[in-house]
């Protein structure tokens, strides 16, 4: 990953494996026991993405019953089109470097940083183009931070893809651009499968999958607890696709306090009880849905949901999605 050293991935995948060694995984929840409980979905005709299940800011599930039953969007806020621009920024700037590696138009770190300067700006313009319906929310002052901030992404991973490049080359002098690419960048950026055998969408997309048996999930806002719900869903999905196990996962928080990003790296063995909670919740979801039920709004109603001003502010009409049938609002 271009977010960790190489030394320092080691020594926290050195404390997994250990952590591990005492916990294990039991068999029955691994995602390759799809075919019986407690993986195994109530129903693969209902598929919900990660995010939804795992996106815990409603603790009811109103937000399940609001989206899926009564057809409401989450209005659109600074946070997800920030979100959405970082995480298409993050997706695009490593295609575009291996792009320029395996066209052999590149020869060193200094050429690719050469290389990718005048491409990183047009990469910011798409990426918040594609986000412009979600700006009509936002003013014109977020939308130019948030575009600093994606300019500034752009150049610390070509800086550090740089910087790996040339280590790769000093360390092996022969090495031919296969080789070289696989150490440059992330094996694999925007991971796409098919979680349809545990329930789940049957295009899930992982931020990162890495060859250590772990998978990594990019986060662009505060630290929540129930973020890693998400590693949890994204490893039983790869499982039961796979047939492989995925026994750790990195949350990546990625903050702007200055002109360079700065991260900061939650580990995490996705054990039992992980896997346990987030079945259940795909479990409770279905039960939702399944029953047209509202579960009613959570005691605490914590501001920064994505559902707050629909719930709070009564607006469930203007914001139903228009391809939802005509359901009575309780």
């Amino acid at each position: 990953m271009l977010f960790l050293d190489k030394l320092e991935l080691d020594r926290r995948l050195r404390l997994l494996r250990r952590e591990l060694g005492f916990k294990g995984v039991s068999e029955e929840l691994r995602g390759w026991s799809f075919d019986s409980p407690p993986v195994e979905p109530p129903s693969r005709s209902l598929l919900f993405s990660v995010s939804e299940l795992a996106g815990r800011y409603c603790a009811s599930m109103r937000d399940i019953y609001l989206k899926r039953v009564l057809g409401v969007k989450a209005p659109a806020s600074a946070k997800t089109a920030r979100g959405v621009v970082l995480h298409n920024v993050n997706r695009e700037m490593l295609l575009t470097i291996k792009k320029l590696l395996f066209s052999g138009d590149v020869q060193c770190g200094f050429e690719l940083i050469e290389a990718v300067a005048p491409l990183a700006a047009v990469l910011v313009e798409k990426a918040l183009l594609y986000a412009d319906h979600m700006f009509s929310e936002v003013s014109g002052e977020v939308k130019a931070k948030l575009k600093d901030e994606a300019l500034a992404f752009c150049k610390f991973l070509a800086v550090q893809a740089a910087a790996r490049l040339d280590q790769a080359l000093s360390k092996h002098p022969n090495s031919d651009v296969d080789s070289l690419v696989s150490i440059t960048v992330p094996p694999i950026a925007e991971r796409k499968i098919d979680g349809s055998l545990i329930g789940l969408s049957r295009e899930l997309s992982v931020d990162v999958y890495t060859p250590f048996n772990a998978v990594a999930d990019l986060k662009t806002g505060e630290e929540r607890e129930f973020h890693p719900y998400a590693l949890a869903g994204y490893a039983l999905a790869l499982e039961a696709e796979e047939g492989v196990p995925v026994d750790y996962g990195f949350i990546v928080y990625v903050k702007f306090p200055g002109p360079v990003p700065s991260f900061k790296v939650k580990c995490f063995v996705i054990g039992d009880e992980l896997r346990r909670e987030f079945i259940e919740i795909r479990d409770e979801a279905h039960e939702v849905v399944s029953a047209s039920r509202d579960p009613g709004k959570p005691l605490n109603c914590p501001s920064y949901c994505p559902y707050h001003p629909v719930c709070r502010g009564g607006s469930v009409e203007k914001t139903r999605d228009k391809r939802a049938g005509n359901i009575p609002v309780s």
